[in-house]
This record gives C-alpha cells, sequence and structure tokens, in this order.
C-alpha cells in the first residue's frame, strides 16, 4: 500500500512538471527546433504546431521529465562519451529557469546514451528510446517526404 502511495506521489510529481514547462528547445546534429507551450496549445519554430507535432512534443516532454539514469559515474574524460561535441543538447525552459542536457555517443552495447546535466559533475547513461522522441517530433514537425 505505502509502495502505491509512493508511486502515485511520484506520477503526480511528473504530471506537474509536464505543466509547468513553457518551452523545449532541441538540437540534435545538424537539426534544430524551438518549441513553446502557449494558452492555445504548442507552437514549434514561431508556427501552430500541428496534432501530431503536439503530441511529439508533449511526448517527448514527458520522456525528458520523467528521464532516469540507468547507470552514474564521474568522469573527468568527457570526450569519451562524446560530450565534449554532443550530439544532442535539450534545454526545458520552465518560470524557474533551463535546465539543458547534453547527449553523447551510445554506449557499447547500443542500449543507452552517454548524457550529462548543466552543473552535474556525472556522466549519466539513459536509455536509447530518447533518439526516438526526438526523432519524431523533427519527423512530424517537417512532414513525411513526398516522392513526388
Amino acid at each position: 500500500m505505502r509502495r502505491t502511495l509512493i508511486l502515485a506521489g511520484l506520477v503526480a510529481l511528473g504530471a506537474t512538471l509536464v505543466v509547468l514547462v513553457r518551452g523545449i528547445d532541441v538540437a540534435l546534429e545538424a537539426r534544430r527546433f524551438g518549441a513553446r507551450r502557449t494558452a492555445e496549445g504548442w507552437e514549434i519554430d514561431g508556427r501552430r504546431a500541428s496534432p501530431g507535432s503536439a503530441d511529439a512534443l508533449d511526448d517527448l516532454l514527458e520522456t525528458v521529465v520523467g528521464l532516469r539514469a540507468v547507470d552514474s559515474f564521474r568522469s573527468r574524460d568527457t570526450a569519451s562519451y562524446g560530450l565534449e561535441r554532443p550530439r544532442a543538447t535539450i534545454e526545458v525552459v520552465t518560470a524557474r529557469g533551463v535546465r539543458r542536457l547534453a547527449i553523447g555517443d551510445l554506449n557499447a552495447a547500443g542500449s543507452a546514451l552517454y548524457a550529462r546535466r548543466s552543473g552535474d559533475p556525472r556522466v549519466l547513461q539513459v536509455g536509447s528510446a530518447l533518439l526516438t522522441d526526438l526523432e519524431r517530433v523533427f519527423f512530424n514537425r517537417d512532414g513525411p517526404q513526398s516522392s513526388g
């Protein structure tokens, strides 16, 4: 019973954090987008987001807010993990400020990405499914390529 209450509290906290987020800025290799939440819904790159983009942004935000490290360790050698020149950066904008996450290389097994939060000396390993959520936003924003 107590464990259920704790889990329910964590879910409620996560839902509250998702609502408090005002925006998210992402750079993935050469691609970028900036999204802001307005009273009317999501805007991406200054335009109203399509329903598919809005759903993808909600899912990405839920993933980022609920992101948990599968492992963490301290290392001064960030280059070995792809964090000197990250393949992606995610900045979450709230009323309290901006939180930045740098995403580096895949681990040897290909199951996790190396990451580092701003202000945190630890190198984290986070699930590689995060890339899927990022790609989904780009896909929905850009639309499928027509064959002509």
